[in-house]
């Protein structure tokens, strides 16, 4: 009787196994080569982490937004329905992908805070920006922009969060945590219901499902799994709201009323330690308001920034 349950454990470990390496070998079958990146808009560049896909757009000589994006795969393409608004209105544009994320490299490391605040900082200095600027940013973004900003203040004149990610509300599963239990949970469970858990984002199905196409196709690229999984456990996990305090900028929080990751209640904590914030729900949006919501977002950006309203 136990050699038959010895014998069957063993035949399960072992199913388990091929079942494993043959998923895995399904997913992420890309790799991300020059041929790619031949057909990505922008500029690239050589950090000390890789390589970094980045657009800097406008006159020198204007006023410079830096925008940062969020944790998602799809990275600067966040901001397709946000920065031509912009450069229409005169302002200088900088945009990029932050590791991990679209066309950038996907180095094998800690996806910390502090690696991506470095990346900002490096992609500054290497493009010898030296003027001030605002930065918007969008959820994870908004841990960078703060980061970024307690750290050089003469550098920020404004800063605008998009449903932002600073309180460290994510709580990943303890059994990511776990050794080979993780990549277990990660290739049969997380990865096949990646596109579809991102659905509840938004509110707009048919723009989500154009969008889902491109979740689908950076996905695909080897790594995916492995940087999520460190970002959870590195980076949406921290907590660093409490920088607003020491911040002497101007302040916008935007958000979206139907964002499942952003509940209303947050404002009353970014008011707690930075009671000047100027904030505003933006109706019928999800978790990116400025994508789904560009008409009405832009313009808020817009007189928070110049004075004026977008039509002056």
């Amino acid at each position: 009787m136990k050699k038959t349950l010895l014998l069957i454990i063993v035949a399960g470990i072992v199913l388990l196994a091929l079942s494993y390496f043959v998923v895995s070998f399904s997913q992420e079958t890309q790799s991300l080569t020059n041929e790619e990146r031949s057909e990505a808009p922008g500029n690239f560049i050589r950090l000390d982490q890789g390589i970094v896909h980045y657009a800097l757009q406008g006159n020198d000589t204007a006023d410079l937004i830096v925008f940062i994006h969020g944790g998602g795969i799809t990275g600067m393409e966040v901001w397709n329905n946000t920065i031509p608004f912009f450069q229409q209105k005169g302002f200088q544009t900088l945009s990029y992908d932050l590791y991990g994320r679209g066309y950038t490299d996907r180095p094998e490391t800690e996806y910390t805070p502090e690696l991506m605040v470095h990346q900002l900082s490096q992609l500054l200095d290497t493009l010898n920006i030296s003027k001030r600027f605002t930065i918007v940013s969008m959820s994870m973004g908004a841990m960078i922009a703060l980061e970024y900003t307690s750290k050089n203040p003469e550098r920020v004149k404004e800063i605008v969060f998009l449903d932002p990610a600073t309180t460290g509300d994510f709580k990943p599963n303890p059994l990511l945590k776990v050794p080979v239990v993780s990549d277990l949970l990660m290739t049969f469970y997380w990865y096949p219901k990646a596109i579809e858990n991102q659905r509840k984002e938004f509110v707009d199905q048919a723009l989500f499902e154009n969008y889902s196409k491109r979740l689908a196709y950076f996905m695909n690229f080897e790594g995916y799994k492995y940087i999520n999984h460190s970002t959870w456990m590195h980076t949406l996990n921290q907590r660093n709201i409490e920088l607003l305090k020491g911040l002497h900028q101007k302040v916008l929080l935007l958000y979206g009323e139907k964002d499942p990751y952003f509940p209303a209640g947050n404002i009353a904590i970014y008011q707690s330690l930075y009671p000047a914030i100027q904030h505003h729900a933006i109706p019928n949006a999800g978790h990116m308001p400025h994508f789904e919501r560009p008409s009405e977002v832009n313009p808020i950006i817009y007189e928070f920034l110049t004075g004026a309203s977008a039509g002056e």
